[in-house]
């Protein structure tokens, strides 16, 4: 079990259905937002290589793929203990930012598939962080 599950248990009550958001329900979560991040990237990586954009196009593009692979890589070794959690937040940032750049790049210049899939890779990137800050408080 995920080591902030003791913090995490609320329970909502609507018209008669019980809902618990606990660790237990969200664990799942994690490794579904990471696989969509992922595939986002991978694909918007494809599509830049493939529609032939500029090499500062593809650059930014990798950079953001491989900082966020670097993040997931550290995030899954800190689980076990051998070393802090706090060690993917960098390379977190640094992927986020490389997104929000390459999203910088194409905006109005009618790329629409390419904005979208980065994001759709940020906002879950941002879901991540906020259930992590849920499961924390």
């Amino acid at each position: 079990m995920h080591k902030f599950a003791a913090y995490v248990f609320v329970s909502v009550d609507f018209r008669g259905i019980a809902l618990e958001l606990s660790a237990k329900t969200l664990w799942p979560l994690f490794p579904l937002l990471l696989l969509v991040v992922v595939v986002c990237l991978t694909w918007a990586m494809v599509k830049v290589v493939r529609q032939g954009h500029d090499r500062q196009a593809i650059w930014i593009q990798a950079g953001a793929l491989m900082c966020y692979l670097l993040a997931a890589a550290s995030a899954i070794a800190s689980e076990s203990g051998g070393m802090s959690a706090q060690v993917h937040r960098p390379f977190s940032l640094l992927a986020q930012l490389f997104i929000i750049w390459a999203m910088y790049r194409v905006w109005g210049r009618r790329r629409h598939g390419l904005f979208s899939l980065n994001a759709v890779a940020l906002a879950a990137i941002l879901a991540d962080t906020a259930l992590h800050f849920v499961l924390i408080r």
